[in-house]
């Protein structure tokens, strides 16, 4: 009954959320911007430009709507309203976690396809790697969006800035559009071993060796189910500060 409640949450906050300026800016623009930035002057092989491409628009569009929706409700004093209901603050997390996981796995396919076509990659062997990958990963990246929602404002903007100051350092230190070297930093970030996952998908030999793939996925789940309890311990404590 609670998951069922969360879902007609979630699509509440897809309506409402999805083409909010700070949404916009963060799952779209950016991308954009980072792309351009990444590429321009670089010799880069096709296949790692788009599974770099994916792996950044996933991960900014999945973290896009989380920050905004704790803010923005707490401000128009919806939230209140939302709490006084027979759902449990996990319910409304996991609402927030959906919304984002559609908003994240729907745009992802636009750089699959086009990076495709654009670049004439050819269907990829392991589609249903990718697929799956992108789906897990989507998940992951969701639930960490929840950790960026937990101060407790309601000026959007000043979620705005954590997600800034964290996101970003994990783009950079993951290996986006070059091919995966394995070093501490790059190890500590969970955007690795989803562009792995891409990578396999499209054909290439697994950065982390024979069981790579298996390694791939059961570090992207690990580390969604921990960005999903630490915001459910976090937001148990911050949600009476919102109110």
């Amino acid at each position: 009954m609670q998951l069922k409640r969360s879902f007609y949450i979630s699509m509440t906050y897809v309506r409402i959320y999805y083409n909010k300026p700070p949404v916009l800016i963060q799952g779209i623009l950016f991308p954009i911007m980072l792309f351009f930035a990444f590429i321009i002057g670089r010799v880069i092989q096709p296949v790692h430009i788009v599974s770099g491409l994916i792996t950044m628009v996933l991960f900014l569009t999945s973290t896009s709507i989380g920050p905004v929706i704790f803010p923005w409700e707490t401000g128009r004093k919806t939230l209140e309203r939302l709490i006084t209901c027979p759902i449990s603050i996990k319910t409304i997390l996991m609402g927030c976690v959906w919304s984002s996981f559609v908003y994240g796995f729907a745009f992802s396919f636009i750089p699959l396809f086009l990076g495709m076509i654009f670049f004439s990659i050819p269907f990829p062997p392991s589609f249903v790697i990718i697929i799956i990958g992108m789906f897990i990963g989507a998940l992951a990246f969701s639930s960490f969006s929840l950790i960026l929602s937990t101060p407790p404002t309601d000026t959007p903007g000043n979620t705005m800035l954590l997600t800034v100051l964290i996101k970003f350092p994990l783009i950079f230190i993951s290996p986006l559009f070059t091919p995966i070297t394995i070093t501490p930093a790059t190890l500590l970030s969970p955007l690795t071993y989803f562009i792995d996952i891409i990578n396999v998908g499209f054909g290439e030999v697994s950065a982390f060796g024979n069981f790579g793939l298996l390694i791939d996925f059961a570090v992207v789940i690990a580390f969604g189910f921990g960005f999903l309890f630490l915001s459910f311990f976090i937001h148990k404590i911050t949600i009476k500060r919102r109110l």
